[in-house]
């Protein structure tokens, strides 16, 4: 049950994010920078090979780094879409329904005037705020879009491939500079959040004595209840 926040201590922990949760969140963190290092280095080559006697591979290297990282991230998207089934009631897909009832589209107008300076104290929440999961939403489609243009991309290489099959079919919306332009952008996109995600959560451990930044290595959270 949400409560209103003050400024008493934590009555009790609770055990919020699970290891699977923790470990896929950790993995994403790190992927993504890695992809999006590669990423743009692939986009656009900075470094000059043009005057060595022997131009170093480097091209080859960022991109196999970027593949291999990009099996991974796959990967750790495969297993947090899993725990949605499995998971506790804070990770699964019943706290997206309990987040936008009557009872939590009261905790979302609260959350939402938190973070536009409107409230001091937003509704004790022990899971993600509806907001805060709203922006968990896009990001995971988000992921899934990066997930399959890239495999796309990558197997343009071999036409004929399983990995083609499965993924080819992005191409029907659009050609290849523009799935590859989008792809690209995407990648903006994402770090926007990353910014973002930061800063919130920082501003949330601050002033609502939440947790947020402990919980995401230890997954306990305080309780108030």
């Amino acid at each position: 049950m949400a409560t209103t926040h003050n400024n008493c201590a934590a009555k009790r922990f609770v055990y919020v994010w699970e290891g699977p949760v923790r470990i896929t969140h950790w993995v994403n963190v790190f992927s993504i920078i890695i992809l999006s290092i590669t990423g743009y280095y692939i986009h656009n080559p900075f470094i000059d090979t043009h005057d060595t006697f022997q131009p170093p591979y480097i091209m080859g290297y960022v991109r196999y780094v970027h593949y291999l990282v990009g099996i991974i991230f796959a990967v750790s998207i495969i297993v947090r879409s899993y725990w949605l089934f499995v998971g506790n009631r804070f990770s699964s897909f019943g706290y997206l329904a309990r987040s936008f009832n009557k009872d939590g589209r009261k905790v979302l107008f609260s959350w939402l005037k938190f973070y536009l300076f409107l409230e001091k104290n937003p509704i004790h929440k022990l899971g993600h705020n509806p907001v805060a999961l709203l922006a968990y939403i896009a990001l995971f489609f988000l992921f899934i879009f990066q997930v399959i243009s890239g495999f796309a991309l990558w197997a343009q290489a071999n036409p004929d491939s399983t990995l083609y099959a499965s993924t080819g079919w992005i191409f029907s919306f659009g050609g290849n500079q523009w799935i590859r332009f989008t792809h690209h952008l995407v990648m903006f996109l994402i770090w926007g959040f990353f910014i973002n995600h930061i800063y919130s959560a920082v501003v949330s451990d601050f002033k609502t004595q939440s947790g947020e930044i402990s919980s995401i290595f230890s997954g306990w959270k305080p309780s108030r209840d």
